[in-house]
């Protein structure tokens, strides 16, 4: 069917639903390839975890020096950034707090301090459109939202910048190997015949209609970009990768440094690790080899991980269980303790449901207070 993107939500429900939706999902019936049908937002919050708008950072930016590297800042973000509904199974799919559809909750985001976004992206309207999708649960949001709430945020806020991640979610076409059709998990682009020129072809109508949005060495087509200074990338959005359902790396799109063949070797995340100890051990590690690298690389931490639906949620990872403590208040711990005042910069920071503390903690390594 075709996907008319749009901003309805269609209702909600409550975790009750969990045992009726892991039933489906062992059943292996397809969720519908639209909008999210449940909730199930967090009961409990703390200043790590599900916090978002305790504090404000609107601007913290812009006192900063022009001349930094991008790499060598401390960027609080979030992982699957607009992922608030969850189908038939929220507790799998959802990964932040709902301050509502359409991107509204960017502006939440963005406002509490949030400087680098991760966007996952489906083809529709017979291949003419992005739409925000989280795997096959469309999200009740489309691109044109992201682009026109992140617009109108730099226009108010010109000396800040904002790192997105560009990515197709849509691996069950028939170019990516898929059998064409949606399912638990896997979603297919309109037309299921999408190929990465398609998707190419799709970004750069945007591009046309947001003239001057992007920071325009990162969006060339031809080439990629050197990791900018802030001064250069002030109002503008820095794309640094721009990525395929299957890991394809779009050649000519984001930072040369992310999108070479060592990217790798800058990136923790490790999604499935869902003992808390550990994943946290494995992003401390990342963010400890960013705080010592003095070449302005940009290093990349996931604090999320995702083990649903017969282990740990992303909630539950990062707000931790009644007998876990969550990967968010590690991190906090960690970051406004002794260790973390050895640290000189954290890196990208992804994180699924942060609180206001720990969005504090990353931009106190900035020089950021308050």
């Amino acid at each position: 069917m075709r996907q008319r993107i749009g901003t309805t939500r269609l209702g909600t429900a409550r975790r009750g639903l969990a045992i009726a939706a892991t039933v489906t999902l062992m059943a292996g019936v397809a969720l519908a390839a639209g909008a999210g049908t449940a909730s199930a937002q967090p009961s409990s919050s703390s200043p790590a975890f599900d916090s978002l708008t305790g504090a404000t950072h609107p601007d913290w930016m812009s006192g900063l020096p022009d001349s930094l590297s991008l790499g060598s800042l401390s960027v609080p973000g979030t992982h699957d950034t607009l992922a608030i509904h969850g189908g038939l199974a929220p507790w799998a799919y959802e990964a932040q707090e709902d301050h509502g559809d359409g991107a509204a909750t960017l502006d939440a985001q963005l406002d509490a301090g949030i400087r680098a976004i991760d966007i996952r992206v489906r083809v529709v309207n017979g291949g003419t459109a992005f739409a925000i999708h989280h795997t096959d649960v469309y999200q009740n949001a489309n691109f044109d939202d992201v682009l026109t709430h992140a617009q109108a945020f730099l226009a108010a806020h010109p000396r800040e910048t904002i790192l997105m991640d560009l990515h197709g979610e849509c691996d069950a076409d028939a170019a990516e190997g898929g059998s064409g059709t949606a399912s638990i998990g896997h979603c297919a682009d309109d037309p299921a015949t999408t190929t990465t020129a398609d998707r190419i072809r799709i970004f750069q109508s945007y591009l046309a209609r947001y003239p001057g949005l992007f920071y325009a060495p990162s969006v060339t087509g031809a080439s990629t970009a050197a990791m900018p200074q802030l001064g250069q990338a002030r109002g503008h959005i820095v794309l640094t990768t721009f990525t395929g359902p299957v890991g394809e790396v779009y050649p000519g799109y984001g930072l040369t440094q992310l999108t070479g063949g060592n990217a790798g070797s800058y990136v923790e995340n490790d999604w499935t690790q869902c003992d808390t100890g550990t994943k946290w051990s494995e992003a401390r590690a990342n963010i400890a080899a960013a705080s010592a690298d003095t070449g302005g690389s940009m290093f990349t931490t996931y604090l999320s991980a995702n083990c649903a639906p017969f282990g740990p949620g992303p909630a539950d990872v990062a707000g931790g269980t009644w007998f876990t403590t969550g990967v968010n208040q590690l991190a906090l711990n960690d970051l406004t303790g002794s260790g973390g005042a050895q640290l000189t910069h954290t890196g990208v920071v992804l994180m699924d449901y942060p609180g206001y503390a720990l969005i504090g903690a990353l931009l106190s390594r900035d020089g950021i207070t308050g």
